[in-house]
């Protein structure tokens, strides 16, 4: 597959994506708990596959596991958080079909989303009070990364634009840095994402494909993630 056809593919994607803005959800809506939910949810998926990250995090939710003002002790709470996880999770393909399996790194993410909660929460704070302080969608990003333990600046902006909170941000990974070697001929080292300076040079120079596009920043980079996800599954690449 060449580059004109995953660019007509990627200008497709995006008019699908546009369409979908009107289901995003509004954070200002959104209750603490539900916040902590999505974070939790950014956090695992940095661990897993995303069905197997949605799982873990709603069996913490449905074992009220998920709670900001929970009360008890560090070490209880993460070690509940560890026995919950102990049982296989039902994970509910696209297909509808459900498999079984139990998630890896069950200790590493007790610790994660414990230690998140106590510093947030144990310092009266709120996800909540982080957005609202934030004058922009960098600082709300920077904000997340300082305070919810297991955010990059991925994590942090997959969980701005599930969110609602804009459409101004990158989820840079693998398969964006591979369509920008393939169509610009920059090699960027995926290394190189954990780095929140680093991070938002490549995200600039995206920026500058997006306007191309016309479309906003977070819809191209949507867009050429599920362009450049099947093209390489279906061995188009």
């Amino acid at each position: 597959m060449n580059v004109d056809i995953i660019n007509r593919t990627i200008r497709a994607m995006c008019t699908e994506v546009k369409a979908q803005d009107s289901a995003l959800q509004d954070w200002r809506l959104l209750d603490e708990e539900e916040l902590l939910y999505e974070a939790a949810l950014c956090i695992f998926g940095s661990q897993m596959v995303f069905e197997m990250a949605v799982a873990t995090a709603d069996r913490l939710r449905d074992a009220n596991l998920i709670w900001p003002q929970y009360r008890l002790d560090h070490g209880e709470y993460e070690s509940r958080i560890v026995a919950a996880l102990s049982e296989p999770l039902a994970m509910v393909g696209k297909d509808g079909s459900t498999r079984w399996a139990r998630p890896r790194f069950k200790n590493r993410l007790a610790s994660l989303l414990a230690t998140t909660v106590a510093e947030i929460y144990g310092n009266a704070r709120s996800i909540r009070n982080l957005l609202f302080a934030a004058e922009t969608a960098k600082e709300a990003r920077e904000a997340l990364i300082q305070n919810i333990w297991g955010f990059g600046p991925k994590q942090a902006s997959l969980f701005l634009r599930r969110v609602g909170y804009c459409a101004d941000l990158a989820v840079l990974d693998v398969h964006v840095l591979d369509y920008l070697q393939l169509a610009r001929g920059l090699k960027f080292m995926p290394s190189r994402l954990g780095r929140l300076a680093s991070y938002e040079e490549i995200e600039d120079t995206f920026r500058e494909i997006a306007a191309e596009f016309g479309y906003s920043l977070g819809c191209v980079d949507l867009a050429t993630w599920l362009t450049m996800r099947v093209a390489k599954r279906e061995a188009y690449l």
